[in-house]
């Protein structure tokens, strides 16, 4: 029996609730593609024409809040420094 794993996209974004399935699918979909190579562009990260297209549909949204996105991401962190005795909290600042 094939294993199948949770890309880190997916478990990072477990708790996101924006109010429709599908857009917290969207958002999974989204940090897998953003995730694989950060500095690309949206249409390079995308890889074709429909995917890069859902994924300004996403941006666009008026009811979401970039809080609404990031969410997820920050209760995920702070998960994983409760563990350590010591965080660094680096600041790369212009």
């Amino acid at each position: 029996m094939a294993r199948t794993t949770e890309s880190s996209a997916a478990m990072e974004f477990k708790g996101i609730d924006l109010g429709d399935k599908r857009l917290n699918r969207r958002a999974i979909v989204l940090g897998e593609q953003l995730s694989g190579n950060p500095t690309t562009s949206i249409p390079q990260a995308c890889g074709g024409w429909a995917e890069t297209a859902a994924a300004y549909r996403f941006f666009a949204q008026d009811k979401l809040e970039w809080t609404d996105v990031m969410e997820p991401h920050w209760q995920c962190s702070a998960e994983r420094m409760r563990v350590c005795d010591v965080v660094l909290c680096l600041d790369v600042g212009a």
